[in-house]
Parts: structure tokens; sequence; C-alpha cells
């Protein structure tokens, strides 16, 4: 995107690059919140994260932006009180490192937020609709097709259904993760596939399916061929 077509307070997918600018790569850390802040743009190389985007960086084309990061990890400021029952020396201040458990001993977390800045160019709209290119589709097309060769009606049946709770649960997630949403479209895309197949088979009377007979079927040289007729 363009910085002028960023709106600060707005909610948007930041595609993050696998290899990141130099300056960010380089830079020298100032602070320990700046050095998880690195860390975590480190660890989403080549993914995409949700930002809400708080103001415009100095220098052109830039944005400032927040990531929620959740933490189990919290600092709680000991009163005097607490610090002398511990037998700790009066006049300063302590603090206690850790996480917090419920009753069962299960870690709690917290909302957490790290602030990067980076190129408005990585923002996208958060309804923007991802596309596969057309090599992915037809590499997809072709191990569904190869998958399926020899297995008849039911098995092909099955196997659509089993597509599509693959689908469902990776759209669960990408609720969560935008990175899930290239899972969900290749998994869209299998689910497609396995309904033609199954509808081929019943429609044609097959006893099994082969892709050697079929006019719609993909191959994808050289990972992905069919062979010679049965």
């Amino acid at each position: 995107m363009r910085s002028e077509d960023v709106e600060v307070g707005g909610t948007y997918t930041a595609a993050i690059p696998q290899r990141l600018p130099e300056e960010l790569r380089r830079r020298p850390f100032e602070s320990a919140g700046q050095w998880q802040a690195d860390i975590q743009l480190h660890l989403a190389r080549g993914r995409r994260i949700r930002v809400v985007v708080t103001g415009f960086g100095e220098s052109p084309g830039n944005v400032q932006v927040n990531q929620e990061l959740p933490t189990g990890r919290v600092r709680l400021r000991l009163a005097g009180e607490q610090a002398a029952d511990l037998g700790l020396a009066v006049d300063q201040v302590y603090g206690i490192t850790g996480i917090v458990t419920d009753h069962s001993g299960e870690a709690i977390t917290f909302p957490g937020v790290v602030s990067h800045t980076i190129p408005a160019r990585w923002l996208r709209p958060p309804s923007e609709r991802l596309e596969l290119a057309p090599e992915t589709e037809r590499l997809h097309r072709a191990l569904v097709c190869r998958d399926a060769d020899g297995l008849d009606s039911a098995a092909v049946r099955r196997a659509a259904a089993k597509a599509l709770e693959n689908l469902r649960r990776l759209q669960g997630l990408a609720l969560e993760d935008p990175d899930v949403d290239w899972g969900v479209l290749t998994a869209e895309l299998d689910h497609r596939e396995w309904l033609r197949i199954a509808a081929l088979v019943i429609s044609a009377g097959l006893d099994v399916y082969d892709p050697r007979s079929d006019p719609d079927a993909v191959e994808y040289p050289p990972v992905v061929r069919f062979g010679k007729q049965h």
C-alpha cells in the first residue's frame, strides 16, 4: 500500500518478506523492547501478521505498527512489606519475574504488544483475497489426480470428505492466523478436485478412477506423471 492510503488506527495484514531490509537486519539494539520487536519481526519472515497502524515513521514510506503478542511472563513489583517478609534489604525496589498459573497448574497468558516501523508497501487490507499462482494450482490438481489413481467410487468419496474436513480445520485457524490463508486456498483447491473426480467416477460408472482416461486430469512434469495406460 501507499502511505497516503494508510489510516492510523486501522488494522492491516503485513506481508513480511523473507529477506528483511538491511537497515532492519543490522541496526543496533537500543532497548529491550526493540530487541524483542526485532526478534518477532525476524520470526515472521515469509509470513503474514496482523498489525494496527499507530503512526508514520520518520523516513518517507514507513509506518509505525503494533503487533499483538500474548505473553506468559509477568513482572510483579514487591511492596515494602513483602520485601521485608522475604528478608530483603530495605530502601530498595524488588520485583519477581515469572509465569502465572491457575489452580490446575496451567500457565495463563496476558495481552502483549510489540512495535515495528516497517515500509507501508508491506501492508495489505485485511479483506484482501490471496490468489494462487497458476503453476501452484496445476501442481495441486496433479497431486490429487495422482492420489486418486486406482481408487473406486467409495474411496474417492472418503477422500473428498477428508479434504473437506481439512479445509474446515484450516478455515478455523485462518480466523486467528492470517498466514494460514495460503493453506486455505490450497485446501479449497484440493477439495474441489476431489469433488470433480468423484462426480466423474459416478457419472461415468467407472470401477476405479484412471487419470489417463480423464480429459480434465492434470499432469505436472516432471513431478507428477501418470505413465502408461492400464
